[in-house]
């Protein structure tokens, strides 16, 4: 039993837990308090603390998108300088798009209906063709009516019946030597005029096929009755507005002219 009067015993006195800063004392740079939460504290060396993006080794910094040690790309993240998956770089064909020297690429060139100039000049010189004969039977026909004319005692109504005559025969030969270039002429030599061989041109069907003569029959129609006024005018502003460069004729005939080889 304790006696009253007797003092007690003093209480043990309590050590210092070890990492325990004394009284005074400030803790040490990463050092806890026993029990306390761990929360990283910054290191003096510059090493990088897991979980939080700072300052990495030699100033490298850690956590940001594209940027890594030494400035080589993370996972995830494209770097600069590197192609990125999904997009196109410059040089490589797109898809659905044609590119220039890669299969599949079609320039105006290529088509084989732009050939509006040489046309131009096929007219021009298969109408010559079929003008030169005509020119040269007007000349005789006009003599032979001034011959007429002279030995014939009434000369004023003689020269008027055989100048009326001379102008009707002149438009049928007219027609019928232009239809014989235009329209027979190519039904016969694989769908080209004299000037057509020669400027390697041809005409085909809309479906690559070699026209019937009732089709360039048709086309020549067209040409006498829209596309040939004005010295060809209007075949040629309807040539350059239609996408297939075809002249009224050839729509109504469904017919096409192309380049050839």
């Amino acid at each position: 039993m304790t006696n009253p009067g007797d003092t007690p015993d003093a209480e043990p006195s309590q050590q210092p837990q070890a990492g325990a800063p004394q009284h005074g004392q400030q803790p040490y740079q990463g050092q806890q308090y026993p029990g306390q939460p761990g929360y990283p504290q910054p290191d003096h060396q510059g090493y990088p603390q897991p979980g939080y993006p700072g300052q990495g080794y030699q100033g490298y910094p850690q956590g940001y998108p594209g940027q890594g040690y030494q400035g080589y790309p993370q996972p995830g993240y494209p770097a600069q300088g590197y192609p990125q998956q999904g997009y196109q770089q410059t040089g490589y064909p797109q898809p659905g798009y044609p590119q220039q020297g890669y299969p599949g690429a079609v320039a105006a060139a290529d088509d084989p209906t732009a050939v509006v100039g040489a046309r131009a000049g096929q007219y021009f010189v298969d109408g010559l063709l079929a003008a030169v004969p005509l020119i040269v039977l007007l000349i005789v026909l006009i003599g032979l009516i001034g011959a007429a004319s002279n030995n014939s005692s009434d000369n004023g109504a003689t020269a008027g019946s055989l100048l009326t005559g001379a102008l009707w025969l002149m438009l049928v030969l007219t027609f019928a030597v232009h239809w014989l270039v235009f329209a027979w002429w190519p039904s016969t030599h694989g769908g080209q005029t004299p000037a057509m061989r020669w400027l390697k041109l041809r005409i085909i069907t809309e479906d690559g096929g070699q026209p019937t003569l009732g089709a360039l029959t048709l086309r020549f129609l067209m040409l006498l009755i829209v596309d040939g006024f004005f010295g060809g005018l209007v075949g040629l502003i309807i040539m350059l507005n239609n996408p297939r460069h075809q002249r009224l004729g050839d729509s109504v005939a469904k017919t096409l002219v192309v380049r050839v080889d």
